[in-house]
């Protein structure tokens, strides 16, 4: 009779031990089926049988309903941060459409006869104004904001409306300070939309 070999002895007490040492941590299962696992706070998962059939998949566990959200690196909860966005473009679509209506007014108002378009620009930078005071926004950079292009459209508002008024009774001393007055809301314009424009941009 042969002498078992050292080999073949360790050989035989690994298969002897292996299952021993594994059997509280392995399963032959039904791939695709399922059973109730024990979660680290002590609730209760699910884990589902590996597509070979040979082990458990580790236990899917569900947060507690207190558990925030995970938070991006504004700080900001990952599922508002796509309400950023969407109210940025909100805001700024309502802000486009004021620009384009002083764009569309400004070289009425700049020839006499040019009062009529005046007032009309003036109604249409109102009614933007309007539609940004109804936004819903939730984000308090983008409340402010929207404040205060309200108070800049009606500013612009008013002017267009002075400068019209001077423009039908051709008072040369209202029509200037009318147009100063427009000239100087209008420049704040562009800073303000710089301002939004990097805080709707910044990850």
């Amino acid at each position: 009779m042969r002498r078992p070999h050292l080999l073949d002895v360790l050989a035989a007490a690994a298969i002897l031990v292996a299952p021993a040492s594994c059997r509280s941590r392995e399963r032959v299962c039904v791939p695709g089926s399922t059973q109730t696992c024990v979660c680290p706070d002590t609730s209760r998962g699910a884990q589902s049988c590996a597509a070979d059939g040979a082990r458990w998949e580790p236990c899917a566990c569900v947060p507690p309903a207190n558990t925030a959200p995970p938070l991006d690196p504004d700080g900001d909860t990952a599922a508002l941060r796509p309400n950023k966005i969407a109210e940025c473009n909100t805001l700024i679509q309502v802000i486009n459409e004021g620009v384009r209506s002083l764009d569309r007014g400004q070289e009425a108002g700049a020839s006499r006869g040019g009062s009529s378009e005046l007032r009309g620009m003036a109604d249409s930078i109102d009614e933007a104004a309007s539609r940004a005071a109804q936004l819903e926004l939730t984000r308090p950079e983008l409340q402010r904001f929207a404040g205060e292009y309200q108070a800049l459209a009606k500013e612009i508002a008013r002017a267009a409306r002075d400068l019209a008024t001077a423009a039908d009774t051709n008072d040369a001393e209202k029509l200037g300070a009318a147009q100063v007055a427009i000239e100087r809301a209008m420049k704040r314009e562009p800073a303000l939309a710089g301002r939004i424009k990097r805080f709707c941009q910044a990850p």
